[in-house]
């Protein structure tokens, strides 16, 4: 079972992510936006980590985007395989237009705007601890296979242009009607909340991750990676006292072995 871990200029948490992929029992390898784009038939899933692809000039992930690499992950994931985008990774496929999954350009990952009682309390790059709900049904998502609707999750956030948004309300209605939107930011008692600091970035209706309509793409603004292994976790949270466990970010990357076993391409 091969992954490639993919890499583009100024991305910064591929190292991470091919740990992550390996400890679950795939095989990982970094796979440079430089490579000849037809070896990416060779494997079985790809991960676009999380980072800064060409300093975020333009918007984040659209330069990336436009790498002849992206048309042959377009091809591979029409063909079925999975594909997470990680924070980067997730506007990077929004751009290429592979999120939500129409093949255009119909939402965008914009400026974190925070916004308590109405008012704005905050902009731009924010780094946190947050809590997702697990908002699609189990199997239905290729990073989330393994995850029971409900959910919750503890995961890290980093990033500056998190904040989910479209002109269509009826894309809006389709993502929630076909179970696109698969985790959403929520407080620890599972409540989404739309404002800060529950919802970290002002992202529309509190959404934190999508899967194109077919499931085997997901994109999500938290990082999995950071919160992989147990002693990632803050000192707060008692589960740091047990190294050898497991932490919340792992589920994700179990959900994609399992994916391709289940749904082999």
């Amino acid at each position: 079972m091969r992954i490639a871990v993919m890499q583009f200029p100024g991305t910064n948490c591929e190292f991470e992510t091919l740990v992550a992929v390996k400890e679950v029992g795939m095989a990982g390898e970094l796979f440079r936006w430089n490579r000849p784009a037809g070896e990416l038939s060779g494997f079985d899933g790809f991960v676009i980590p999380g980072g800064f692809s060409y300093q975020d000039r333009v918007r984040a992930g659209v330069i990336a985007s436009k790498e002849p690499v992206m048309a042959a992950l377009k091809e591979e994931a029409a063909r079925g395989k999975p594909i997470i985008g990680i924070c980067n990774g997730f506007q990077i496929l929004v751009e290429a237009g592979l999120l939500p999954g129409s093949g255009k350009v119909d939402m965008a990952l914009a400026q974190n705007v925070m916004v308590s009682k109405g008012n704005i309390v905050r902009r731009g790059y924010y780094c946190d601890w947050v809590y997702l709900r697990h908002d699609a049904s189990s199997r239905r998502c290729s990073g989330s296979f393994l995850i029971e609707m409900g959910a919750l999750l503890k995961i890290p956030i980093a990033h500056g242009e998190g904040n989910l948004v479209t002109k269509s309300p009826r894309l809006l209605k389709e993502l929630n009607d076909q179970e696109q939107v698969v985790f959403r930011y929520c407080d620890k008692n599972g409540r989404a909340i739309n404002e800060f600091p529950v919802n970290v970035n002002g992202s529309t209706e509190s959404i934190a991750a999508i899967c194109n309509p077919e499931g085997n793409v997901l994109g999500m603004m938290p990082h999995p990676e950071r919160s992989f292994f147990a002693w990632q976790l803050p000192s707060f949270d008692p589960r740091k006292q047990r190294p050898d466990e497991p932490g919340p970010g792992r589920r994700v990357f179990e959900s994609m072995k399992r994916y391709i076993e289940v749904n082999p391409c």
